[in-house]
């Protein structure tokens, strides 16, 4: 079976967020105004890090989505079977029909990919722009990284050095590979 996955340059990030707007546009994930009181759905979010001291501090941005793991802890959380892992392209999918909101999903992933959508009920979380893919199209986030630091991998082979503060690797084998 091969997997999809993110290759991910950390040393190219600058945090322009360009990724995250994206996705939102893409995936209508708004952010709630006065007559929407539902939450914001983050599919995408950057973390920005700070480390050293003077005279040589750092900043270190890591764009985070859903990393559709090869042992989702998600998918064994949920007790309805509303997640699925694909056995053609590895992608982690959530069926909304048959979500009922318990967030088991959000609480078991180390990403925090699964997110509570307050106005629907349901949980969600990227789905690697699936119908952009099956059109010949790469996902939105990769699309508009203006420093080519994120790129969708058809068949990927996980590895490199995770970023300071990521979640253990060896318990859900996220599909990254950090250059």
């Amino acid at each position: 079976m091969a997997q999809r996955g993110w290759e991910y340059d950390v040393k190219k990030c600058i945090g322009c967020h360009s990724c995250v707007v994206a996705c939102k546009f893409e995936n209508n994930t708004y952010l709630p105004g006065p007559k929407d009181p539902g939450g914001p759905v983050n599919y995408r979010i950057v973390v920005q890090r700070e480390a050293g001291y003077y005279p040589t501090p750092s900043k270190q941005f890591v764009s985070m989505a859903c990393m559709h793991c090869a042992n989702p802890a998600c998918l064994v959380a949920c007790p309805e079977t509303a997640i699925s892992k694909s056995a053609t392209d590895g992608v982690v999918s959530i069926d909304a029909s048959k979500c009922v909101g318990c967030r088991r999903c959000g609480w078991a992933c180390p990403y925090g990919a699964p997110q509570f959508n307050e106005a629907t009920g349901k949980t969600e979380k990227c789905h690697f722009c699936k119908d952009r893919i099956t059109a010949g199209l790469e996902p939105a986030c990769v699309l508009t990284c203006i420093g080519r630091t994120l790129k969708h991998v058809a068949s990927l082979t996980p590895g490199g050095t995770a970023p300071t503060g990521f979640a253990p690797t060896d318990l859900t084998n996220p599909s990254i590979k950090f250059t």
